[in-house]
């Protein structure tokens, strides 16, 4: 009948947009921060260590917590393994190798991706290396029973990093510097991969995930200023101004490499013109100085105008005396409400870098 007819198209026409209602929201992506403990750099971490730990400083031994202890109970005696033995002697060999980890696929096979080859020259380190590193790798996660090992961890790992997730999401650190750029994107991604035995440096990874421009990484070490210096933010991590500092710093990295690339071949020029900048570097280390010149400065504003955190903000105008403060005073005149793109700013700050460079 014709009513039959009319109840039947009006249930499909809702079943149809209720479809479409779903599927938008399936689509609809969300900026967020993850922090992760990730196998394939601990395992690298735990062997470094072993490699240096009866030389290396004092100061940059590993926070002496109830962790780091399990960790030399499990792996003392496979301290003469091949692997570590050959990590001793690798020329290079610094605190950053074991981000080279996520370069792997995983840690079964420890197959190199080979997307990452271009890599080597900033961790100092060869293919015939990288090469000669797989079956000594193979052989200690097997011998070693690491994946056992990481396994009857990972509740500590969790509970190790949930609190400072917790409260980088409730303080939507993201949407603070997504609103800084002014920036509509969706889906950007900041992985944050905690070292909870690293106790020296921060590392940025810009390589992450295929070079995906939507994703970037860091390396964050759980940093105590002596190794027995224990407090509970070296079991349990919390948010503070050095780690927010952190963040802002790489989270910016997603739009201002974007802009250092667009604007690398009409408006920087030829790099040899910054050489005075970086002596002896390369034009991927010049690139990487011109854009830090900015973000060091940006970052100690953005945690100024967020919380008031004003010794980064005094130094860069009372310590100073070079570009850096110049630098400092034009990213003080930006503010995102004037609707002015950020991109301006950012040409202006790279032609004080320019002045700069040409007057040495």
């Amino acid at each position: 009948s014709s009513a039959a007819s009319d109840v039947y198209k009006r249930q499909f026409i809702i079943i149809l947009f209720a479809c479409k209602k779903k599927n938008k929201t399936e689509k609809t992506e969300t900026n967020k921060v993850i922090f992760k403990v990730d196998e394939r750099i601990e395992i690298l971490r735990i062997a470094f260590n072993l490699a240096v730990q009866d030389y290396i400083d004092p100061e940059m031994l590993p926070c002496d917590t109830e962790y780091s202890k399990r960790v030399n109970n499990h792996f003392k005696e496979f301290k003469n393994h091949q692997l570590i033995k050959y990590i001793d002697e690798l020329p290079n060999i610094h605190f950053d190798f074991p981000t080279i980890g996520l370069m792997y696929k995983n840690c079964e096979s420890f197959e190199f991706e080979n997307i990452y080859s271009k890599e080597f020259s900033s961790f100092g380190i060869t293919k015939g290396e990288i090469d000669s590193l797989k079956p000594l790798l193979i052989d200690f996660y097997k011998k070693s029973d690491f994946k056992t090992f990481f396994n009857k961890n990972k509740k500590y790992y969790g509970n190790a990093i949930e609190k400072i997730e917790k409260q980088v999401n409730d303080e939507k650190l993201f949407d603070y510097v997504l609103n800084f750029f002014q920036s509509k994107e969706q889906g950007l991604e900041m992985v944050v991969f905690v070292e909870l035995t690293n106790s020296s440096n921060n590392k940025a990874i810009s390589f992450y995930d295929n070079y995906n421009p939507k994703k970037r990484a860091t390396l964050l070490g759980n940093i105590c200023e002596k190794k027995d210096s224990i407090t509970t933010t070296n079991e349990i991590l919390e948010l503070d101004n050095n780690r927010r500092g952190t963040l802002y710093h790489e989270t910016s990295h997603l739009f201002t490499d974007k802009l250092l690339d667009k604007l690398l071949d009409k408006y920087i020029g030829d790099l040899n013109q910054y050489k005075s900048l970086c002596e002896n570097c390369n034009d991927i280390q010049i690139k990487d100085k011109i854009d830090h010149l900015i973000i060091y400065p940006l970052q100690e504003l953005m945690s100024y105008r967020q919380f008031g955190k004003d010794n980064g903000h005094n130094f860069y105008l009372n310590k100073y005396k070079d570009v850096r403060k110049d630098i400092y005073i034009k990213l003080s005149e930006y503010k995102p409400e004037n609707g002015i793109p950020f991109e301006k700013t950012y040409m202006e700050c790279m032609e004080l870098i320019k002045q700069s460079a040409s007057e040495k």
